[in-house]
């Protein structure tokens, strides 16, 4: 990165959202965490001009690190800290978890990011309908959401951790911090011509909305599927010797979710209105 961008991303203090996400974690265990929000914040900020085919392989290659192969001598430092995370986690994490930590990775980049890169190299928004399950994915929090064994230190058997009612709930999960991030988001990204990846913005283009009333419905989508969320809590099935773990669970995703949101009103520069608190690409950067 640029200087510039350096001093943007210190700024930020993204390792604050970290610290509000996962409050119970130790310090070791954490620190990779601390490493991987700024890794993927780097990495998805700065691919704002790349084309989907150039960000899948960045993915593939970022997926082959973090699975334990060594940077090329002339790979920049985003494939030096993709390795040294995965070494760090590595270090007190099981192979289930990392698999599902990497897998995570690669879904929300490629269903994430590299779709919605053909969206904005032509400035135009997708429609509602495939922007609701997109996002799911693009907010980036998959990975994240792995994160809450590492406060736990319990990894799910397979059975529990595919259930529908976790699945459903890390999707929400996901879908609202997303929500959260747009509505945040918004000012900062109507300065960009090519943000056209926001709830907002695709409610005014689909509906011909006035910016009001856009932020109305999304908030109306946000709190329907907090109410979702929420009311699943409220009817869980029976998980037998896991329903503890299964309650710790989602207290952490209840805390990710919170987390987020404050760590955007009390902590960063990153979401200021005029776009000035945000590292934005730049020509002469090298970051990959």
């Amino acid at each position: 990165m640029t200087e510039k961008q350096q001093r943007k991303y210190k700024k930020m203090r993204l390792h604050c959202c970290i610290a509000r996400m996962l409050p119970y974690a130790s310090l070791d265990r954490i620190t990779p965490c601390h490493r991987f929000i700024l890794f993927q914040s780097v990495f998805d900020d700065q691919l704002e001009y790349k084309t989907a085919e150039e960000i899948d392989l960045l993915r593939s290659r970022l997926v082959e690190v973090f699975n334990g192969s060594q940077p090329e001598p002339g790979e920049t430092g985003l494939f030096r800290q993709a390795y040294k995370i995965g070494e760090e986690f590595r270090a007190f994490m099981p192979t289930a978890w990392m698999e599902r930590f990497i897998g995570a990775f690669h879904r929300v980049t490629r269903y994430g990011v590299v779709d919605d890169a053909p969206f904005k190299e032509s400035e135009k928004a997708m429609l509602l309908v495939y922007y609701l399950l997109n996002r799911e994915y693009s907010i980036l929090m998959y990975p994240y959401l792995y994160m809450i064994d590492i406060e736990t230190d319990f990894v799910f058997p397979d059975l529990p951790d595919k259930h529908p009612v976790i699945q459903r709930l890390r999707a929400l999960a996901s879908r609202i911090i997303g929500w959260q991030n747009d509505i945040q988001g918004l000012s900062k990204e109507l300065t960009l011509e090519t943000e056209v990846t926001n709830l907002i913005v695709v409610l005014q283009h689909q509906y011909n909305l006035s910016l009001k009333d856009a932020l109305t419905k999304a908030m109306d989508i946000h709190d329907s599927d907090l109410a979702e969320f929420i009311s699943l809590t409220k009817a869980l099935p029976d998980f037998g010797r896991y329903h503890q773990q299964v309650d710790r669970f989602i207290l952490g995703l209840g805390l990710q979710i919170q987390g987020v949101n404050s760590f955007y009103i009390n902590d960063t520069i990153r979401y200021l209105p005029d776009g000035s608190g945000f590292a934005w690409p730049e020509l002469k950067s090298n970051f990959c």
